[in-house]
């Protein structure tokens, strides 16, 4: 069954849609303007259930946490990576260890991930990251140092990077 959690972020309402059993994280829903433009987006996802699910509210709460300048984390295993490439999983494992308050750029993954020349590749898994928060692509900006596109929209990449104290 897929079921989902709305909760409250200093940035807005957010989302965490997750499978109950075996329990695994789908999408990160990042912060929109009202919560019914929230469950809109949520319900693009198929038929869900509002959740109880105790990893997601720890989910929840890391999230939480993070607003409160907590690094976050949370077992790999949690997240639902069945649909991504080995190549993908890579660029997106290689994100998650950028630690809280650094930036790295999208080079900087690329060559992480021994693809130096595959920056747009880069560019393009971290636009389609479905955990933002809990692998922090706001963090990876380009070689100019200009911040990039974010899924959430440049203002709140510019809030989060912010919050981080970068």
């Amino acid at each position: 069954m897929t079921c989902y959690l709305i909760f409250t972020t200093p940035l807005g309402h957010m989302a965490v849609v997750y499978r109950a059993t075996p329990f695994a994280v789908i999408k990160i829903l990042l912060p929109g303007h009202d919560k019914e433009d929230l469950v809109t987006a949520v319900e693009t996802f198929g038929r869900h259930h509002t959740g109880f699910h105790d990893n997601a509210f720890r989910v929840k709460e890391s999230i939480i946490d993070y607003f409160k300048g907590k690094p976050i984390s949370l077992p790999w295993g949690w997240l639902e990576t069945g649909g991504l490439s080995k190549l993908q999983k890579s660029v997106l494992a290689s994100t998650a260890d950028i630690p809280y308050g650094e930036l790295r750029s999208y080079k900087d993954i690329a060559v992480a991930v021994a693809r130096a020349r595959a920056y747009r590749f880069v560019g393009t898994t971290l636009a389609n990251n479905p955990f933002p928060i809990l692998i922090p692509c706001h963090r990876v900006i380009r070689s100019d140092g200009s911040f990039g596109r974010f899924g959430g929209g440049s203002d709140m990449k510019k809030k989060l990077i912010a919050l981080e104290g970068v």
